[in-house]
């Protein structure tokens, strides 16, 4: 989620930069940019909030709007309804209390800046800003502040199901963001931020237009050395090709427009963080883990990805501001129509692995943490996970397969499920999901609905609905265990020559559990060793754990409350937002790193639940990645980047190459 003001630019995403060389000439105008202006706005770890002006002539005021399709947002959340919005022991609320009453304040000085702006008379124009005060998600600052990022005007939107209209701009075909930013002149928010700083002041509060940047006199902006530094495809376990990343950059498209394949019949975008993390650590030859025809626009999105990295490195290196070393934050934003276009675009170096989860071979959890006090290896009702899965369905004339089992109770499925089953798909052949339906200890949501092996079913077909290799089925049996030993015994769907793979944890003791497969296992079916078949649990993305920290839902959150880490993956923690989030946003917002933006709305149908939100709001007062594997977590920083790529053919006929020598030698 990108706020109500929506998601801001990567250098790549600009228009004009079709090639590496285009990439190249964007840092190349920001190298000049910030050498004559020092300028930029530091990407600060803050909490978005929107604010706009409702009421009459007689009785305006400004009112808080985080995005959604609710009334209280689209009338405006004044300061007589803060309480209405965010509930007791809500960490916005003194926030909003005070950035309400410093603006109202200074309503009557500063009514000429708000004509000049447009927001005067028209509630959907709001200033995107940030507020901090003191530690946010990540970063700690010296003041307290407030950022005015500029000017944005939502698009109109109607819900689809309650028929909520939030007014607004014209929506353009194609286009999902939640507003878009208005061009205004500079100089009259100069002058609203200077009016208002008097005010603030008195409340403890500095406004800024943005957190300015400053040119470092005594450090040279030089890309030198970074375009000379040598980039390695690792084409096959034998071949590698190496070029410098100007090379790279000389011959690259950039190919955001673009969507590849990958072996498990799993379609990703070029630009994706975990792709380029698999490709830049050469973890994966290209030639397993992309079907051939995408081979070229895979590694030039890695190239693309590793110079922006690299080089914003660089151009943030030459900053400073008066929160210090711009590196220490997120980043820095830039704006010239002229340079570099209309819309804004951030350098975030490091950062852009921010909030990343685990990659193609997956760091997520795969065991319902939150079951773990429940584990009895003796217990028929055990409910805690195993995870198995494989590639792309194999000929089945063919002699074997590779067949991922991963069963249990998945109440309910959630993100760190699917990425266990998607490590285990890029290997396997087939991937079978088994739910088992405890007797014993049935789960429920706070409303006593319980979650049934039918819910679960229809959750995995949600996550898995891009995998092509992925069955899922509901197992008679009520414990995984014995759902496992009878799918992979003599009664079972597997033919001799057949390789199992079981899905399980290296953490908490997850594989013990199955220690005694190989004896129920049918003859000429051969189990893989646990150990290695073992995958290292993830955590949630730093927004979610960010959101999570100043929300009031936190403290009743049951890995919270038991003493748990939340930063991992909870069965018990997406229950209870669950039952949350017909009455809660914020639930909505932060079951989004359980399941993905664009699927949280599916998962409350079929949980039976209608929130009557927004499925596009962007909420402005947090933000959770919406895609948490894509969004989720920050587990490898230690990735270099680039600036631009491109494959000549020679390179993409050696990928074919060794590609059909592979299928040849299998």
């Amino acid at each position: 989620m990108g706020g109500a003001a929506g998601h801001m630019n990567h250098p790549f995403d600009l228009g004009w930069v079709n090639t590496g060389n285009d990439l190249l000439d964007f840092f190349d105008r920001a190298k000049t940019f910030v050498d004559k202006k020092g300028a930029g706005a530091v990407k600060i770890d803050g909490v978005n909030v929107s604010f706009k002006v409702v009421g009459d002539e007689e009785n305006k005021q400004f009112a808080v709007d985080r995005g959604s399709l609710k009334p209280i947002d689209i009338d405006g959340i004044t300061m007589d309804r803060v309480d209405d919005r965010f509930p007791e022991g809500h960490g916005m609320r003194p926030a909003i209390r005070t950035l309400l009453t410093i603006l109202n304040t200074a309503l009557p000085d500063i009514k000429e800046q708000l004509v000049e702006l447009g927001m005067w008379d028209n509630p959907a124009m709001f200033l995107n800003t940030e507020y901090v005060a003191g530690t946010t998600n990540v970063t700690e600052y010296d003041e307290n502040f407030l950022a005015i990022h500029g000017l944005n005007q939502f698009y109109q939107k109607v819900h689809s199901r309650t028929g909520q209209e939030r007014p607004g701009a014209e929506r353009p075909e194609g286009v999902k963001a939640p507003s878009v930013e208005v061009p205004y002149d500079p100089s009259i928010m100069e002058q609203l931020i200077k009016k208002l700083n008097p005010v603030a002041n008195e409340h403890g509060f500095q406004v800024y237009g943005s957190v300015p940047t400053e040119r470092l006199t005594d450090s040279d902006i030089d890309f030198s050395s970074t375009l000379s530094e040598p980039f390695t495809v690792r084409v096959s376990d034998d071949r590698e090709i190496t070029k410098s990343l100007e090379e790279w950059l000389a011959e690259a498209s950039n190919p955001r427009y673009k969507t590849v394949k990958l072996k498990s019949g799993k379609k990703t975008h070029p630009l994706h963080k975990e792709l380029y993390k698999t490709i830049l650590d050469g973890s994966v030859p290209i030639i397993d883990l992309l079907e051939d025809a995408d081979a070229e626009a895979a590694i030039y999105g890695a190239i693309m990805m590793h110079a922006t990295r690299m080089l914003g490195n660089d151009v943030l290196r030459g900053l400073t501001s008066p929160m210090g070393d711009v590196m220490s934050h997120e980043g820095v934003v830039l704006r010239d129509d002229d340079l570099f276009g209309p819309a804004p675009v951030k350098i975030t170096g490091e950062f852009i692995l921010g909030g990343m989860g685990s990659g193609f071979q997956a760091d997520t959890s795969l065991t319902e943490e939150d079951e773990e006090e429940e584990f009895n290896l003796e217990a028929e009702e055990d409910e805690e996970i195993g995870f198995e899965v494989e590639d792309e369905d194999a000929d089945p004339v063919g002699p074997s397969r590779v067949v991922a089992v991963v069963p249990g109770a998945f109440k309910p499925p959630h993100l760190g499920h699917l990425s266990m089953v998607e490590e285990y798909a890029a290997e396997a052949d087939e991937v079978v999901v088994l739910v088992s339906a405890p007797l014993k200890s049935s789960r429920k949501l706070a409303s006593g609905r319980e979650i049934t092996a039918e819910d679960s079913k229809r959750i995995w077909e949600l996550l898995t609905s891009q995998l092509s290799n992925v069955d899922v089925q509901i197992s008679p049996h009520a414990s995984p265990i014995t759902a496992t030993y009878d799918f992979i015994g003599d009664e079972g769907p597997l033919q001799a020559g057949d390789e199992v793979i079981l899905g399980v944890s290296t953490k908490g003791g997850d594989a013990i559990r199955f220690k005694e497969a190989d004896k129920y296992a049918k003859e000429g079916i051969s189990v893989r060793d646990l150990e290695s078949a073992a995958v290292v649990p993830g955590s949630h993305s730093a927004q979610y754990m960010g959101l999570l920290n100043v929300s009031p839902l936190k403290d009743e959150m049951p890995s919270v409350k038991s003493g748990k880490n939340p930063m991992e993956f909870h069965a018990s923690d997406m229950r209870y937002l669950i039952g949350k989030a017909d009455s809660d946003e914020e639930a909505v917002e932060l079951l989004e790193d359980f399941v993905g933006e664009d699927k949280v709305f599916d998962l409350l149908s079929i949980m039976g639940l209608d929130t009557g939100l927004n499925e596009m709001s962007a909420m402005a007062g947090g933000a959770v990645s919406g895609y948490a594997r894509e969004d989720d977590d920050e587990k490898k920083n230690n990735m270099n980047i680039i600036r631009r790529e491109n494959i000549d053919l020679n390179i993409v006929d050696n990928v074919m190459r060794l590609i059909m020598e592979k299928g040849i030698m299998r």
